[in-house]
């Protein structure tokens, strides 16, 4: 019988690690987008990210949770970054052309994704709001 409890532990521990993995796993990484457009439509300057505002916010709400590799992934650098206290920080991407834009008319409101990370570099909410 002691034979049989010093093999059962191991096999424990070995399904607990493997539960505790696949639980642990995301399962968000299917987020359909079209990051070749909006990569190349720098602060949104050519116009071409608006036409993907639908996309966008159909997929809004799967982003909390992903990590910020993820988020660099789909949507590259971000056009402006705000550090906020407790090493937080807000990425924004600008759907309308923002204020680098040659063409920008500062008196016209910008579409903006706001894409919020803890200091774990998680999502906690990505909004996109009109400025």
């Amino acid at each position: 019988m002691v034979r049989n409890t010093r093999l059962r532990t191991p096999i424990w521990a070995l399904l607990l690690t493997a539960f505790t993995a696949v639980s642990c796993s995301s399962g968000q990484d299917d987020i359909t987008f079209d990051s070749g457009t909006w990569k190349n439509d720098l602060s949104g300057c050519k116009g071409q990210r608006a036409t993907l505002q639908k996309d966008l916010e159909n997929i809004r709400l799967q982003l909390p949770g992903q990590k910020e590799t993820k988020i660099r992934k789909l949507f590259g650098k971000p056009d402006a970054e705000e550090l906020l206290e407790r090493s937080q920080k807000i990425y924004v991407y600008y759907l309308t052309p923002g204020p680098k834009c040659q063409l920008s008319d500062k008196n016209t409101p910008a579409t903006t994704l706001a894409v919020r990370f803890d200091a774990l570099g998680n999502v906690r909410e990505a909004n996109l709001t009109t400025n």
